[in-house]
């Protein structure tokens, strides 16, 4: 089955096309604009497996968490493509995705920079009988200070929020937690489509109009009570 994905969780993005065992990825530098770059990404990334964009079965966006703008502009364009060509469209965790690239049998501890001395913090558990593999236990907004101290010894953790300056410092004054490293602390669009694949299998699709995006915060008009979650 063709699969396009798509990610624009983080300043960063990157795109993707899957069939079969065959993959090709566009990551974007952060300097450039997602709503530039997604068309041409992924003529790119198609291109590269010999078909378009509209020969695609499927189209993945992880739905986040993520910032307002980035999400809504990765959405938009998914919802754009599949109401365009008649495609199933999946919504896919930016936890799970993580979850997925670190891989392994035990919890995975995953962090996002929210903002404000916050991370938006959730755990990710391997569940074989889930249809991404991962179950992801809800997604909290926390201090970095209280997150650190809470977290188990010799726990594994992952995410973006691990790059963070204040974080780094505290995992390694600790001495007993297992950071991932590397490309693992990041979502993708490649592990994205893989997985939205998996959903499909599993029956999990919905509607464009039905997909929605999970932002890392409200924003600072819905925490003081105004204005509408979405």
């Amino acid at each position: 089955m063709k699969t396009v994905a798509i990610d624009t969780s983080l300043p960063s993005g990157s795109v993707a096309a899957l069939d079969g065992e065959r993959m090709s990825e566009v990551c974007f530098a952060p300097a450039q604009a997602h709503a530039r770059r997604i068309a041409a990404a992924l003529a790119e990334a198609t291109a590269a497996l010999g078909w378009g964009v509209a020969d695609a079965d499927l189209v993945a966006v992880i739905r986040g968490p993520g910032s307002f703008t980035g999400l809504r502009v990765g959405i938009a364009a998914a919802k754009g493509i599949a109401w365009a060509g008649g495609m199933k469209i999946v919504g896919v965790s930016g936890f799970e995705v993580i979850g997925a690239s670190v891989g392994g049998e035990e919890p995975i501890h995953i962090v996002y920079d929210a903002g404000r001395g916050d991370l938006f913090a959730a755990t990710v558990h391997p569940a074989p009988a889930a249809p991404t593999g991962w179950q992801t236990d809800g997604g909290v907004l926390v201090p970095i200070d209280a997150w650190v101290a809470r977290l188990p010894p010799g726990a594994t953790l992952s995410g973006p929020g691990l790059d963070l300056e204040a974080v780094a410092a505290l995992v390694a004054a600790r001495g007993d937690l297992r950071p991932a490293a590397g490309a693992a602390r990041l979502p993708s669009a490649a592990v994205a489509g893989r997985l939205g694949l998996r959903l499909l299998t599993a029956g999990a699709t919905g509607s464009a109009a039905e997909l929605a995006p999970d932002y890392l915060r409200p924003s600072y008009a819905q925490e003081n009570g105004a204005g509408p979650s979405r």
